[in-house]
């Protein structure tokens, strides 16, 4: 376990509302700065599975009887090492390991700003069939904006697990929480349109987006679920 301990813990700067990571997790940013139950608790700390692109869970801890800063800590590392163990597998999607770490401590950063995840990030897999009727798939890393459902328009990008660039693509907002998907990989060499749902728990958040590739073949894409779940629970198309 990584963990950046007790008072006495470098800080790189006071945490904002509207900072990525707050972005991200609306139910976060909701018991850190709204909720007067807990935004008021004498010591806070948000853990996240880093590097930043492995960032599609998170844990927070609030002081709960007399317990210290560090105690706080190891409950918000502790909650996301088993987030993060309950999903299963990661290799599939990364070529790095995935270590839950503290970043923020009683309102401040306590790893250095430009290691934090700067959109939203998650583990992705795209389903698809070719012109045999055989399921293919490619899985890596997905990078987009945060406000899916609130933005018209977001972009997202789509990694390998060497970290090399293979889809672009866009999302757009139709509802709350669903809209129209568009995909182009390998230099527009396959491409995809439908689309999408976000998805909240079941067990984690995640988006599922379905359609057609210009084949007229199935397509889904699946953005915050390691490999291995998103093909049980979607990999039959």
């Amino acid at each position: 376990m990584t963990l950046a301990a007790g008072a006495w813990a470098q800080t790189y700067g006071k945490a904002e509302r509207r900072d990525p990571i707050f972005l991200r997790f609306p139910e976060m940013a909701q018991r850190f700065w709204v909720n007067t139950d807990t935004m008021a608790a004498s010591h806070k700390a948000v853990a996240v599975p880093m590097p930043k692109q492995c960032s599609f869970v998170y844990a927070d801890a609030y002081t709960r009887n007399q317990m210290s800063q560090s105690e706080v800590q190891q409950m918000a590392l502790g909650s996301c090492n088993a987030k993060l163990n309950q999903l299963g597998p990661l290799g599939e999607n990364y070529g790095v390991g995935c270590r839950c770490q503290v970043i923020i401590s009683d309102g401040s950063y306590v790893v250095p700003r430009e290691t934090l995840p700067d959109q939203a990030y998650g583990p992705a897999s795209i389903f698809y069939r070719d012109d045999h009727g055989n399921v293919a798939r490619l899985n890596g890393t997905a990078k987009y904006g945060a406000l899916i459902g609130r933005d018209r328009s977001v972009t997202f990008s789509v990694d390998n697990p060497r970290a090399e660039p293979v889809c672009d693509g866009t999302f757009t907002n139709d509802g709350p929480s669903s809209g129209r998907f568009s995909l182009s990989c390998f230099n527009g060499r396959f491409a995809g349109h439908g689309t999408y749902e976000s998805h909240t728990g079941s067990p984690n958040d995640h988006i599922i987006a379905r359609g057609q590739t210009q084949r007229g073949q199935p397509i889904v894409l699946v953005i915050g679920l390691p490999a291995q779940l998103a093909a049980n629970m979607y990999g039959g198309l």
